[in-house]
């Protein structure tokens, strides 16, 4: 159980399951744990650790995870860790994995750090490993490779600036590890690309500035930009700058490795950006600072298939990225083998009609913070992690139909901090048998129904809430508008509820955010950006969160922390392109035709007919 959270402790740890589930340790009786291999992967901003081990049946070993940079002597607590074991049930059947996971977060790019991993178990076996991880460096053009030059064209050219490549078609057939093509503004046919580059000499194309390079797929039904192919891997390739439109795949990138895409408008497409082969090839992918416009119709119906943004594999991050009008708008959902070390981070994700986020069948330190998702039927998606942890921290989760933490298929292993939902309906709910051993800290939910209504299963595992805050406009009255329902007895108050759900709970209003009103229903637009889920000064939110060893630090939290994803008196984060460079966000279409801008490129909010 999570006790060193509750307490204020450095370091929470997933431990001690079965004293909240069934007793089952005490069937099985105490093992020690056998430490095997540690795996360590790292992004730009997150390295993750899952040490294997085995034995340990009683589900008693416990990880600490501390970290520092190399050459330092002071050593930093990592984020809670997870337990994930082999009898616990994901979707159909038992998990069959045996470790404990966790992630140091938010650090700084191309930085050798230090991890010191604590395994414990009172039965014996633990050990101290302290590994060495880099974070990752943000992948450039080599400055010494070849510069290329392309025009509209359908053929030819040598690629000097002199003579060009008449198109991209030829430029990509000709381009070899470093080079960089640059491409002179005009409209282009679509193109593949099948050449690799190497580390620190990938192969870049670069547009014109402003976006004026333009790849029109004329309404193809492939795709209009291509990485790759079936029969092997595409690897350090850069896609920069460029307008990308009118085709099914906006782009279609086939077993691909280490490549960028960033600063491009994708416009017009049924898959913005999309990993489609099964081979289970795909990783280290990197997504960032784009605009992404589908033609999917929101609020629509059913569930659709086209995706904004879906990279499959490990060690993806998608950052800063504006995409809307898709079924699902941001997924990192393997479809072969197991995932690890996927980053979603700065989104802004609106006019999904399935999901704004989905990090569906990720295996462990899977990492999404910062986003913000604005009329979707779902806010985050993780049906099911397989273990975990997943980190959902400091979401803004706005105008949902259904939940804003989508829990079904048995997911087990996610830690879910410092967000705020707001939406019509219950502030949260969700199948309480399709979900376990997940933690609930520090989050702010605002509802129209039942500020939660949640049950749970007689098994093992636990649903741990507790420093949230929770409020519904219903006026509190007894069997008729109950607050809360737990196990499906309703309760009218947070202090009725039952020990150990809510003991440290808070009930908030929405008079409690600076302005947080809904739309006349779920189906009637917000514009993102419109609304501010600040708290406003003597909020009974403020100050009520518990400490979070590295979770709160990065924020600016003083003291206790607030609940919700800001804290007092900060400004507002940014989202999409304008919160880390890139290219202003260029106004877009609605995907019915119309002239409405989605984006205006100099207040950077998004508009849409009807929107409230």
């Amino acid at each position: 159980m999570i006790v060193a959270s509750r307490l204020g402790l450095a370091v929470a740890v997933f431990a001690g399951l079965l004293s909240l589930g069934t007793g089952r340790a005490a069937a099985q009786g105490s093992l020690p744990v056998t430490p095997l291999d540690v795996q360590v992967d790292a992004t730009f901003e997150n390295i993750g650790f899952v040490w294997w081990i085995d034995g340990d049946a009683d589900l008693d070993s416990t990880l600490t995870l501390e970290f520092r940079k190399a050459g330092t002597t002071t050593w930093q607590p990592g984020a809670m860790a997870v337990r994930a074991y082999p009898s616990i049930r994901v979707q159909d059947g038992p998990l069959n994995l045996n470790y404990l996971a966790a992630s140091a977060m938010f650090l700084e790019p191309g930085t050798t750090y230090e991890g010191r991993l604590t395994l414990a178990d009172p039965d014996g076996g633990g050990a101290t490993r302290i590994l060495t991880a880099t974070t990752r460096t943000r992948p450039a053009p080599d400055p010494n490779g070849r510069q290329l030059h392309a025009i509209p064209g359908s053929g030819g050219g040598s690629g000097t600036a002199a003579d060009p490549f008449r198109g991209l078609q030829a430029a990509a057939d000709a381009a070899r590890a470093g080079d960089t093509i640059q491409v002179a503004a005009g409209t282009y046919a679509p193109f593949e690309l099948v050449q690799s580059g190497s580390a620190g000499r990938p192969i870049s194309i670069i547009g014109a500035a402003g976006g004026s390079a333009v790849i029109d797929g004329g309404g193809t039904d492939r795709g209009v930009v291509t990485l790759g192919r079936y029969d092997r891997v595409l690897h350090h390739v850069i896609v920069d700058g460029l307008t990308i439109q009118n085709g099914h795949w906006g782009i279609d990138a086939q077993n691909t490795q280490d490549i960028v895409v960033r600063n491009n408008v994708i416009r017009g497409v049924d898959f913005g950006v999309y990993n489609r082969r099964g081979n289970g090839w795909e990783a280290n992918q990197t997504v960032a600072d784009n605009v992404i416009v589908g033609r999917t119709p929101w609020p629509g119906s059913g569930i659709p298939g086209e995706r904004g943004i879906d990279l499959r594999g490990s060690g993806n991050v998608v950052s800063r990225n504006n995409v809307s009008f898709f079924g699902d708008c941001i997924s990192v959902q393997p479809f072969t083998g197991p995932s690890f070390g996927n980053d979603v981070v700065g989104n802004d994700a609106a006019y999904c009609v399935d999901d704004g986020i989905e990090i569906d069948y990720n295996q462990a330190n899977v990492r999404v913070w910062r986003n913000r998702v604005t009329n979707a039927r779902m806010g985050v998606s993780v049906q099911p992690i397989r273990g975990g942890p997943a980190y959902i921290v400091r979401n803004e989760l706005f105008n949902l139909q259904s939940v804003p933490i989508k829990m079904h298929n048995h997911t087990t292993g996610f830690v879910v901090v410092h967000n705020t939902a707001v939406k019509h309906g219950d502030g949260h709910g969700d199948n309480g048998a399709m979900w376990r051993n997940a933690v609930f800290r520090n989050n702010l939910f605002l509802g129209t129904r039942y500020a939660f209504e949640f049950t749970t299963v007689a098994d093992e595992g636990f649903r741990d809430l507790d420093y949230n805050g929770w409020g519904t406009t219903r006026a509190v009255g007894g069997a008729t508008a109950p607050h809360f329902k737990w196990d499906n007895v309703r309760y009218d108050r947070i202090g009725d509820l039952p020990a150990g759900v809510e003991d440290h709970g808070t009930t908030v209003t929405f008079s409690d955010l600076v302005d947080a009103h809904l739309p006349p229903d779920w189906n009637v637009a917000a514009t993102p950006g419109s609304r501010d889920l600040r708290l406003v000064s003597g909020s009974g939110a403020v100050d009520r969160g518990t400490v979070l060893a590295n979770l709160n630090a990065p924020f600016g939290v003083i003291g206790a922390p607030d609940l919700g994803a800001f804290e007092l008196g900060q400004a507002l984060p940014t989202y999409g392109p304008g919160s880390g460079g890139g290219t202003p966000p260029p106004p877009g279409l609605h995907p019915d035709g119309d002239s409405v801008g989605l984006v205006d490129p100099t207040t950077g909010l998004w508009t849409l007919r009807g929107a409230a």
